[in-house]
């Protein structure tokens, strides 16, 4: 019962660490501009977080951001260093699954299997 007891809470307390090194605000950069930006928490216990993608335009030749697409993450779930999460596209209600892998030491990489857009993005955490 003791050892049973002791690898459960070995087992938590490696889950939040784990938790841990996904806190912060990650972004990716599309055509030198923020294209998106994760933001990881843990004010309640569990992962919570935000997306946002930034629509980016070309005028003259200059690239700027025109506009946001705010996002709450639903259905977070970190699973042998993936974590998983969904959201809902503005326009159709479609949910989209999005997955985040970290890949070095403040460097992940985003990609979305359903998005119907560019693949993997390299992220960097900011903050």
């Amino acid at each position: 019962m003791m050892l049973a007891a002791m690898t459960m809470a070995c087992a938590l307390s490696a889950q939040a660490t784990n938790y841990e090194s996904w806190v912060g605000v990650w972004e990716g950069q599309l055509e030198g501009k923020p294209g998106v930006t994760v933001t990881l928490g843990r004010d309640s216990g569990d992962l919570q977080g935000t997306i946002v993608f930034n629509v980016v335009a070309r005028d003259g030749g200059e690239t700027h951001v025109m506009g946001h697409d705010a996002h709450v993450l639903t259905h977070v779930n970190l699973n042998h260093g993936t974590l998983a999460f969904h959201v809902i596209r503005l326009g159709d209600s479609r949910e989209l699954h999005l997955t985040m892998r970290q890949t070095s030491d403040g460097k992940a990489v985003l990609e979305c299997a359903d998005c119907g857009g560019p693949g993997a993005t390299e992220l960097l955490r900011i903050k």
